[in-house]
């Protein structure tokens, strides 16, 4: 495939998983205790997208912050999200690298990693926010609120990775769209 082509091809498909990401938190099922908030396959085009660039991945990561946002949630799910560009960018770095980490048990170890990162940054704006007063839930609950959102957001994700690798996969042998290789 040309360059340029190349290029084409890479901004349709970062346009598409943005779409979707901006999409998912308006109309997919969800569960809400906020700060908690576990909506279905809202982590799926970011994980794509971490498949196929850095780039690609914070553009999808501030394409569903975005949507977060105008979906009405609380403000706390908002923050949530945009922390997804930290697990975003260092996942996509590390995978841009190291390829092989996209298939079998070296998959479900990176998963484990990526969850554990994701999972830290949310529960660490979620504490800031309830400790600087800048939310507006009650702090009286913090404990059960954050064990809530880690264990609850630790396996949200890596089902949401396992998701994302058997979609991206499944568009690699349909349509020979080597998402895989940069």
């Amino acid at each position: 495939m040309n360059q340029t082509r190349k290029r084409l091809s890479m901004l349709t498909t970062a346009a598409l998983l943005t779409a979707l990401a901006i999409l998912i938190p308006q109309v997919m099922p969800k569960i809400v205790i906020p700060p908690a908030s576990f909506t279905l396959a809202s982590h799926v085009p970011i994980m794509i997208g971490m498949l196929i660039s850095p780039v690609v991945a914070v553009i999808v990561a501030l394409g569903s912050t975005l949507g977060f946002l105008i979906s009405g949630l609380p403000i706390e799910i908002t923050f949530r999200a945009a922390t997804h560009v930290i697990f975003a960018l260092i996942g996509s770095l590390f995978l841009w690298k190291h390829r092989d980490y996209t298939e079998g048990i070296k998959f479900q170890i990176f998963n484990v990693v990526i969850a554990l990162i994701h999972t830290l940054a949310e529960v660490a704006i979620v504490y800031i926010l309830l400790t600087t007063g800048f939310s507006h839930l009650d702090g009286r609950n913090l404990v059960s609120l954050l064990l809530i959102l880690g264990i609850g957001g630790f396996i949200h994700s890596l089902i949401d990775f396992n998701i994302a690798m058997f979609i991206a996969k499944t568009i690699n042998r349909v349509y020979k769209f080597d998402i895989f290789n940069h």
